[in-house]
């Protein structure tokens, strides 16, 4: 279970700083920065912590993608660290893996440039929707990686990993991302700020329906998929930490199936959605962590053909110390894209 833990520790990172660009990208496309028309946009405070904020995500999200080839390619060619530098280049250049990490690396790159030369035109929609391209183009990486990505890529399953996937980012990112950009006691001194909060708050709750119904119908479809059975969410500890996840996401739901009535108090309306934001941003945080362990885990469907295997195989015929390792290996170098 440590190193389950730690192998899912960069994935956490990567799933983190992918959420919390696209969340707060969206936020700024809600047009909630820009509140000030006589001013620069770098002259609002929020603007000025949503581009902190974007560059820092940033770095986590390189740093993540690095680690992950490394990472991955460990896995996958069964090497330390130490031996995996002649390997990136197999791994990089014939590998679906690799293709896919090279197209996120350089979506990564895109959204390096378009942050340095956007930076001060950061709530214009053409940026805007390049950032927002440029996170569609990672998750569909990821997802194209995945254990989804077993059945083909652009296949059903694949693309309703991928649309999973974007819908919690989406919703996810944008909880983490104000959490992050907005606080409670700036609301309370400031009108400003109050317009802000209150504004994101109403396209939240619009854009919660929607995406909500997109994430239930994937996640769904996505949970019978790689579990098959009923049985198998409490006989295999693939299947235990995706009852977790469905438990805590169940819990973030109920909290918003009725949203508090904004009322006339705009202050206390703003004050109250961001305080609650700053809650389930944890129970975002720990959903991530959860599909971090999922995605280095053997899906239900697998864990139960090696259970049988191995009660069938005569213990002659078992296969080399290696063999398990390799068979492994093709489960492991997929991750679950979320």
């Amino acid at each position: 279970m440590l190193l389950l833990l730690f192998h899912s520790i960069m994935t956490f990172i990567d799933l983190t700083a992918l959420a919390a660009v696209c969340g707060t990208v969206i936020c700024l496309y809600w047009s909630v920065c820009a509140v000030c028309a006589s001013e620069k946009p770098s002259a609002n405070e929020c603007f000025d912590r949503s581009r902190r904020l974007l560059f820092f995500c940033l770095i986590g999200l390189s740093i993540s993608s690095i680690g992950s080839l490394f990472q991955r390619s460990m896995e996958m060619a069964g090497v330390t660290i130490l031996e995996i530098v002649p390997v990136l280049p197999v791994v990089l250049f014939k590998s679906h893996y690799g293709t896919m990490w090279m197209l996120r690396a350089g979506a990564v790159l895109s959204a390096w440039v378009i942050w340095k030369l956007g930076k001060d035109r950061l709530d214009s929609k053409p940026v805007i929707f390049a950032l927002l391209s440029v996170c569609a183009v990672v998750a569909f990486t990821r997802s194209d990686s995945s254990h989804a990505a077993d059945y083909g890529d652009f296949s059903f399953q694949q693309l309703s990993d991928f649309f999973h996937l974007m819908a919690a980012i989406c919703l996810g990112g944008s909880l983490v991302s104000m959490s992050i950009i907005l606080s409670a006691s700036n609301i309370s001194t400031s009108p400003e700020q109050q317009h802000i909060a209150a504004g994101i708050a109403d396209r939240f709750y619009k854009l919660f329906g929607p995406v909500f119904s997109v994430i239930v119908a994937s996640g769904l479809y996505n949970s019978w998929v790689e579990v098959n059975s009923f049985e198998a969410l409490a006989t295999t500890a693939y299947g235990w930490l995706l009852s977790v996840k469905l438990l805590v996401f169940a819990y973030l739901s109920w909290r918003y199936v009725a949203p508090p009535q904004r009322g006339k108090d705009e202050s206390a309306y703003a004050i109250s959605f961001i305080n609650r934001a700053r809650l389930d941003a944890y129970l975002i945080l720990a959903i991530m962590l959860l599909v971090a362990l999922l995605s280095h885990g053997i899906p239900a469907r697998h864990a139960g053909h090696i259970h049988m295997m191995e009660g069938h195989t005569p213990s002659s015929s078992m296969p080399s110390d290696t063999e398990p390792e390799q068979g492994m290996s093709h489960h492991m170098q997929h991750g679950h894209g979320m």
